[in-house]
């Protein structure tokens, strides 16, 4: 419901453009903290399906993710370390509903429009939140 996340969250991710960006995994999931690196406060968080690239060249895609071994996951987040300690630096949203995020070093994580199913009718794909205001 990516264009539902648009309309929700625009405002907040917004703000967030120019500001530290923190990123951890959970599985296939992805939060961004922003402004600082604890646990609490301003954030941003996606669930699959997204993808990232760098330029042109894709590094990741959520559906790339596999459990197998902790070691596994463990080389998963190294594709992440560019995102570690990053800027946003620009959000874009897509005539198709899908959303841009765009990150220091032209790093950028793409989260396309998943539809108007029923079933996620009150799902969050992704959202902002502002838990310090």
């Amino acid at each position: 419901m990516s264009q539902r996340d648009i309309d929700q969250n625009r405002e907040l991710v917004l703000s967030f453009r120019g500001r530290r960006c923190f990123a951890t995994l959970a599985t296939n999931s992805i939060r961004f903290r922003v402004d600082a690196e604890d646990k609490k406060g301003r954030y941003i968080w996606i669930d699959p399906p997204w993808v990232l690239s760098c330029g042109w060249d894709e590094i990741a895609a959520s559906e790339d993710y596999s459990e197998d071994t902790e070691d596994s996951f463990r080389e998963w987040c190294t594709l992440f370390e560019p995102l570690r300690d990053t800027v946003l630096e620009q959000f874009d949203e897509g005539a198709d509903g899908s959303a841009t995020f765009i990150f220091r070093g032209d790093y950028r994580l793409v989260v396309p429009d998943n539809g108007e199913r029923e079933e996620d009718m009150d799902y969050d794909h992704w959202y902002a939140l502002d838990g310090r205001t």
